[in-house]
This record gives C-alpha cells, sequence and structure tokens, in this order.
C-alpha cells in the first residue's frame, strides 16, 4: 500500500488501486471493501505498510483513526501487517475464528501467488509450485501418475487421476475460489475430453476420460461476471470485455499444452489411456 494512501485505503471507500493499473484489471472486486469492513467491526485495528525501504502505521479505535505514525526507516521487505481485534459489542463476547477455515483461505491465496508469503499469527503460507501444490495438499490417495501442471498466460492447469470414484475439482478466477465452478470449469472439462480423443485417436466416452480426476485449474479473467453475490460461480463468457470466449481460449491452451506434455511423457500418456480404459470396462 502507498505510504501516503494508508489512511484511505483501509478507512474510506471505492479507495481500491483497480481502474486504470494493468496490474489489477484481473481482480475480483473493485472497491477494497474488505479492508475498511474489518477496520470498521474492529475494537482496535493497525494497519502497517512496508515500501521501499520506509514504513507508516496507522492505528484506529471502532473505525476511527486514532494515531498516525510518522514514516519511518525500515529493514522489512515490501509487505503490509494488519493487527486487529474484534469488537465484543458487535460480536459477542464468546466471538471465535474458525482457524481452519481462515487457514483454507490462506492456502489458497498462497498457491494462486506462488513466492508470496502470507503469515496468520506467525504461521507462513507460501507456495512455489502454485496449483501443483494444492493438489498435492488435496490428494486423498497415491495419484496414477506425477501431476500434469500447464500454465500459460491467463491460466494455469494442474491435474492427475486416482482411484477414487467421482470427479474432483478445484476452480478459481482471479484469486475467487469458485466452488460452484463455472463456466471456465465447464470449459476445461469438455477441452480435457477433446484433447485426450484427439490425442489418443479414440473417440471414449466423456465419463470414462474425467472418472477419478483430480483437477486444479486458475483463469485470469478481465471484469469477471459471477452468477451470484458471493462469487462462487463464474457466469462470464468471455475473457475480456471483447475478448476470445472462455471456452475457446481454454480449449486451445488444452489442446496445445496438454497434446505436447502427452507426446514428451509417454508413461503418464500410457498410464492415463489404462485408466480411462479401465473406466469403460467398469461402465460397461
Amino acid at each position: 500500500i502507498p505510504l501516503g494512501k494508508l489512511i484511505d485505503c483501509v478507512s474510506i471507500i471505492n479507495t481500491g488501486a483497480k481502474y486504470d493499473s494493468e496490474t489489477f484489471q484481473k481482480s475480483v472486486g473493485l472497491n477494497g471493501v474488505g479492508q475498511k469492513a474489518v477496520n470498521a467491526l474492529a475494537l482496535e485495528y493497525r494497519a502497517q505498510a512496508f515500501r521501499e525501504g520506509q514504513t507508516k502505521i496507522v492505528e484506529f479505535a471502532k473505525g476511527k483513526l486514532s494515531k498516525e505514525h510518522k514514516i519511518a526507516k525500515t529493514e522489512e521487505r515490501n509487505g503490509t501487517l494488519i493487527e486487529f481485534t474484534p469488537d465484543e459489542a458487535l460480536f459477542g463476547k464468546d466471538f471465535k475464528f474458525r482457524t481452519e477455515f481462515i487457514e483454507d483461505m490462506l492456502w489458497n491465496y498462497a498457491f494462486l501467488n506462488r513466492g508470496l508469503t502470507l503469515t496468520l499469527n506467525g504461521k507462513p503460507f507460501k507456495s512455489e509450485n502454485g496449483l501443483k501444490d494444492l493438489l498435492t495438499k488435496e490428494l486423498s490417495g497415491e495419484p496414477l501418475y506425477p501431476i500434469i501442471h500447464l500454465e500459460g498466460e491467463d491460466i494455469e492447469v494442474a491435474f492427475t487421476h486416482g482411484n477414487h470414484y467421482g470427479e474432483e475439482y478445484w476452480s478459481f478466477v482471479n484469486g475467487q475460489h469458485t466452488t460452484m465452478g463455472g463456466t471456465h470449469l465447464a470449459a476445461f472439462r469438455e477441452a480435457l475430453v477433446d484433447t485426450v480423443r484427439n490425442f489418443f485417436k479414440k473417440d471414449y466416452d466423456a465419463d470414462d476420460v474425467r472418472q477419478s480426476i483430480d483437477a486444479a485449474i486458475v483463469v485470469r479473467v478481465q471484469e469477471p461476471v459471477f452468477e451470484s453475490q458471493t462469487k462462487t460461480k463464474l457466469g462470464s463468457s468471455n475473457m475480456a470485455p471483447d475478448g476470445a470466449s472462455i471456452k475457446e481460449f481454454v480449449g486451445k491452451f488444452m489442446q496445445q499444452s496438454l497434446d505436447v506434455y502427452l507426446h514428451k511423457n509417454k508413461e503418464t500418456a500410457e498410464v492415463l489411456k489404462r485408466r480411462i480404459e479401465e473406466s469403460e470396462l467398469e461402465r460397461k
């Protein structure tokens, strides 16, 4: 957070940095409400920004500014420190944090922003391999073949097959966990089947290709449209207001990247083929 804008960014609505900056064109929200909401609902709230060797602290009580510190020098890396105590008058005396819920969210942010360290009460969350790390953490059994991890501009995909029944997916848009899926997940499921059919030159049944899959996908979309206020399902048809359709974009990426991967990794391709044919046999 720019030091001169620290107060605005944590207390004044509509002070997000997401209008002109290219960095933020593919964000989830526009106005940066989250930080202001935490501040407004806190008995005490303290924000500290570290930027290019300088730091600034601002303190609030019940949403009102109580102290603004002068800019000082620091050895810390760039980042932000937020500390707060929820207001008992609003939440009651016996409120508690659901740590496992918060940690899941922090892991997801870490997987989607590799190299970024998030720290909650001294516990660090960091990922170097993005969605590959997510799948490794979430898999319940041994994967049948090494996780296939594919990346392109505005898209990242990781998947493998296991021995369980059904299909498991983790889908994200611009850092938002779309637990209900949406157009990007539908495009991925379809593109996977098409690419596998083309590679093996066999008209496999779609269900057999996807049976026992564990997969994660993230796409970065300009001005995403979600189907509800909770932002759990992507409704956008296009990658940008005047860009390619999501279906076309994901399909093209999978056709190129996965095809190349399977050609280079013959053993994985063989295991995948066996798994599909086993599913076909079981179904029949």
